[in-house]
């Protein structure tokens, strides 16, 4: 294991990197106070060594060389669950990862197994016990601790023998075109800060029972405000409230929320957007909305431009 944190080691680490057709992948970031969020290491293993890149330390990595990596078609990503992953490196070498090949989507597709878990598969595949000690741990601590370099280091370490015994179940039939299917709706990543998209990102269970249009507007005000406090989506307001404003709820009941202090912070704007709203019949125009909630109140929202992507937030 080498720790990358100078530009000299790095310069080594991404020529040893290129030369491979197949590399392991996985990333440690920080998201759960922010909206953007803050990648601290990289984990790439080879066949022969596993490189941990250090983004914390005050270093002016050229970006672009492992950028080359991501997009090199000749060079295969092996990541679990990659979804996360994937965003990050997105937000922050402004790049989408190809070819990719997903562990969890892999054993779903062959086991029917949705979400396992990192751990969970390397037990069933290799009989090993992981710790999940640092599963949550402050990865933006300096230094870091042997203890945590050791769990970043496992969640590549078994990837490999995951990836043969997984590639060769799938190399057959109707498994293996399930499994490019999944992948290709990855390249959805790309339209993850969008904020027309922001709507999608809420679980709905019946779509009929809210006004839809109603939905993406508010949804997308909240994206809006997210962004640019940096503040997780629910801070601002949770989904749970969105869906119920998406139904017609009044507006008293939705303010039995305002109890928790760290959800729902941006509460009361909302309401009051909601409630500045002109009586109307059951469905409400897009029109409307729109106005009422980007033009006219404008002084709660400002009218930020979309970022068509983020620019590195890499310290």
């Amino acid at each position: 294991m080498e720790i990358v944190q100078d530009n000299k080691s790095y310069e080594r680490a991404c020529k040893l990197i290129k030369k491979q057709k197949i590399v392991y992948l996985d990333t440690e970031f920080l998201r759960d106070k922010t909206y953007w969020p803050l990648l601290c290491i990289l984990q790439i293993k080879t066949a022969r060594k596993t490189f941990i890149f250090d983004f914390l330390k005050k270093n002016n990595f050229d970006l672009s060389k492992l950028k080359e990596v991501f997009e090199n078609k000749n060079i295969l990503k092996v990541i679990h669950s990659c979804k996360q992953d994937l965003e990050v490196i997105f937000l922050n070498f402004d790049s989408i990862i190809f070819p990719i090949f997903d562990t969890q989507i892999a054993y779903s597709v062959i086991e029917g197994e949705e979400n396992i878990g990192y751990t969970s598969l390397v037990k069933k595949i290799t009989k090993k016990e992981l710790s999940k000690k640092h599963q949550v741990s402050d990865w933006s601590q300096r230094p870091l601790s042997s203890k945590q370099l050791q769990y970043a280091a496992n969640d590549v370490r078994y990837l490999s023998k995951i990836y043969k015994i997984l590639s060769n179940e799938l190399s057959r039939g109707k498994k293996k075109k399930k499994f490019s299917e999944e992948i290709e709706k990855l390249d959805s990543i790309k339209d993850i800060y969008k904020i027309e998209s922001a709507w999608k990102k809420i679980r709905i269970n019946r779509r009929k029972s809210v006004d839809l249009n109603l939905l993406k507007k508010i949804a997308k005000w909240r994206e809006k405000k997210a962004q640019s406090l940096n503040l997780p989506r629910n801070w601002i307001v949770s989904d749970k409230i969105l869906i119920k404003a998406a139904k017609k709820i009044k507006t008293s009941e939705l303010k039995e929320f305002s109890k928790n202090k760290k959800l729902n912070s941006y509460l009361k704007d909302f309401i009051f957007l909601l409630e500045a709203l002109p009586p109307m019949p059951f469905a409400l125009s897009i029109i409307s909305v729109e106005y009422f909630l980007f033009n006219k109140f404008a002084i709660v929202e400002p009218d930020i431009p979309e970022p068509k992507t983020k620019k590195s937030i890499i310290r």
